[in-house]
């Protein structure tokens, strides 16, 4: 072998491997392959990103994802699907992804020794940083204006920004309350701006004894549903909890 084909070859291999590299860190690839879940021993201990295992967390180990990334992980068999954070490294090379008891229970393969997923990169800690950064900004931004009839949300239940009754039945991702509709709807067009939400709701309720406004995003017809966007929305450090939607 000549000194020139084995540069060559070298060179080849080089960018293969780095291209390779860069592709299973661009946000949307995807992977079909084996998954299992921990063994309950595992529980409590540190984990090769450093983080520390707990069971009832949404979290698992991916072979090559960067730690603290974000992926979706389906189950092709049976179609459901959960959001994880990686945190560690699979113990063998047969499996892609190891995740934890709770999202076993997610995707429904308790007992199963290898699962049938695909596993999407939705974000990395890099992405993440970016995401949270830009939406502060939007959030923190005091000059929206907004020009809907206030007078339309006064009577309990879930409307539209356009004051819109919601008719349906279902569960939305709760943002935060507040105390007048204005400050709910001003919210609402931040939250629009800032994450590109569509499916916005504002719900009027009660609170021990006094009137508040919530904001909602999502117009889910279950809670499973509506947990995945609340996954998200928790993984970039935002307060939100699922309410269950009224008209």
């Amino acid at each position: 072998m000549t000194n020139k084909f084995l540069f060559f070859l070298l060179t080849v291999l080089h960018f293969g491997v780095l291209s390779n590299a860069q592709n299973i860190t661009k946000i949307g690839y995807s992977q079909i392959g084996k998954a299992s879940y921990y063994p309950d021993d595992r529980d409590g201990k540190i984990t090769a990103g450093g983080y520390k295992y707990d069971k009832n967390a949404l979290a698992g180990a991916h072979k090559y994802f960067p730690f603290g990334s974000i992926v979706k992980v389906r189950n092709i068999d049976n179609g459901k699907t959960v959001l994880l954070k990686i945190i560690d490294r699979p113990y063998t090379n047969q499996r892609i992804l190891d995740v934890t008891l709770k999202a076993a229970q997610k995707l429904d393969i308790i007992g199963l020794t290898d699962a049938h997923v695909e596993v999407t990169l939705m974000d990395t800690p890099e992405t993440l940083r970016k995401k949270k950064e830009a939406s502060q900004k939007q959030l923190n931004q005091k000059d929206t204006t907004v020009d809907i009839n206030v007078n339309l949300f006064t009577k309990t239940g879930t409307y539209y920004l356009n004051g819109n009754q919601y008719t349906q039945q279902g569960f939305g991702v709760m943002f935060k309350s507040f105390s007048t509709i204005n400050e709910a709807i001003q919210q609402s067009e931040l939250l629009k701006s800032a994450y590109n939400f569509e499916d916005i709701l504002i719900q009027t309720g009660w609170k021990n004894g006094e009137k508040e406004f919530r904001v909602l995003v999502g117009e889910f017809s279950s809670k499973e549903e509506a947990q995945l966007l609340y996954q998200m929305i928790h993984h970039i450090s935002i307060t939100a909890d699922i309410k269950k939607l009224f008209n």
